[in-house]
C-alpha cells in the first residue's frame, strides 16, 4: 500500500506492508509541478503497481494541500505514475483513531493525529509529547486514551524565508535538518547580523519548543518525547529528556490505521 502525506514544502510517500513502512521518500512540490522534474522510476518508495493495473490506489493522509502544492497536484501525481496508479483515496484519521480527541470545533490536522496513532499503537498505555518539526512545528500531548491538544509554531525554514523576504540575509541549514547553532547561552548572543538571525530563529525556536515540552511534562510527567519531521535533527537531545526519533512517524500512523481497516 502506498501512503501519501502532502506536507507544507514537499510530498512525502511510503510503501507499507502489514502496517510497517518498508520504504519512504519525498519530492519537493516544485519538482512535481514541473512536468520534467519528477521521475517516478527513480523513487524506490514508489515501486509497485503496473501500467494498466486499474485497481491500484494510493492513500492520502487527509489534510488540506498547502499552497505550494497547486490545486491539481493529485492529477499531476497520477499522470506521473504512467498508469501505475488510477486513483487516490483519502484516509480519514478522525474516525475512531483509538483514543479520544480534545478539540474545540472540528479536529486537529490529520498529520498530527497520524503521529499520535503511531505512538498510541507503539504503547497504548503510554504518554507522549510529539514534536513534528516541519514547515510548521507542532508539539502535542497524548496521554493514555486521550489526545489532549498542543501548540503550533512557525518552522525554522518558514521563519527564515519570511525574514529573507523582508530584506534580511538568508539563513539556511548546513545539511538537511541541521541548523548550525551553539545551543548553550552564547548561542543567543549574535555578534553579526547573520549571528543575530541564528540567535533569533533556530536558537530561539529550539528553546521555545523546549519550553512547550516542559509545560506538557508538567501536565503528564510520564510522557516520552518523540521527534519527527524534516528538522527533527535540530531538536535532538532536547532538554536531556528520554526521546526517540522516527522520521516516518506520520506515514507510519497512516499505515497502521490503514492496515487495521483493510488488513
Amino acid at each position: 500500500m502506498l501512503i501519501l502525506d502532502p506536507g507544507g514544502t514537499r510530498l512525502k510517500f511510503g510503501q507499507s506492508e502489514g502496517g510497517e513502512i518498508i520504504s519512504a521518500g519525498s519530492i519537493p512540490w516544485n519538482a512535481l509541478l514541473d512536468a520534467g522534474g519528477f521521475d517516478w522510476s527513480r523513487e524506490p518508495a514508489l515501486e509497485g503497481g503496473s501500467p494498466g493495473d486499474d485497481h491500484h490506489a494510493a492513500w492520502i493522509i487527509d489534510r488540506p494541500a498547502p499552497p505550494a502544492a497547486g490545486s491539481d497536484w493529485q492529477a499531476r501525481f497520477l499522470a506521473a505514475s504512467k498508469g501505475r496508479l488510477t486513483r487516490l483515496v483519502a484516509l480519514d484519521l478522525t474516525s475512531d483513531p483509538g483514543f479520544e480527541i480534545d478539540y474545540d470545533g472540528g479536529f486537529p490536522g490529520a498529520d498530527r493525529l497520524a503521529a499520535a496513532v503511531a505512538c498510541h499503537r507503539r504503547d497504548p498505555e503510554g504518554s507522549f509529547v510529539i514534536i513534528d518539526a516541519g514547515t510548521c512545528i507542532t508539539v502535542d500531548l497524548l496521554s493514555p486514551g486521550r489526545w489532549r491538544g498542543g501548540a503550533i509554531l512557525p518552522g525554522i525554514g518558514l521563519q527564515a524565508s519570511a525574514m529573507a523576504n523582508a530584506g534580511l540575509p538568508i539563513l539556511s541549514a548546513d545539511a538537511p535538518g541541521i541548523w548550525n547553532i551553539d545551543p548553550g547561552p552564547h548561542g543567543a548572543l549574535g555578534t553579526s547580523t547573520q549571528g543575530a538571525i541564528k540567535a533569533g530563529i533556530p536558537w530561539a525556536t529550539r528553546h521555545s519548543v523546549e519550553s512547550v515540552v516542559r509545560a506538557f511534562l508538567d501536565i503528564d510527567p510520564r510522557a516520552e518525547v518523540v521527534i519527527t519531521g524534516g528538522d527533527a535533527p535540530h531538536f535532538a537531545g532536547l532538554g536531556g529528556w528520554r526521546t526517540f526519533a522516527d522520521p516516518n512517524l506520520v506515514l507510519r500512523g497512516g499505515a497502521l490505521l490503514l492496515n487495521e481497516r483493510c488488513p
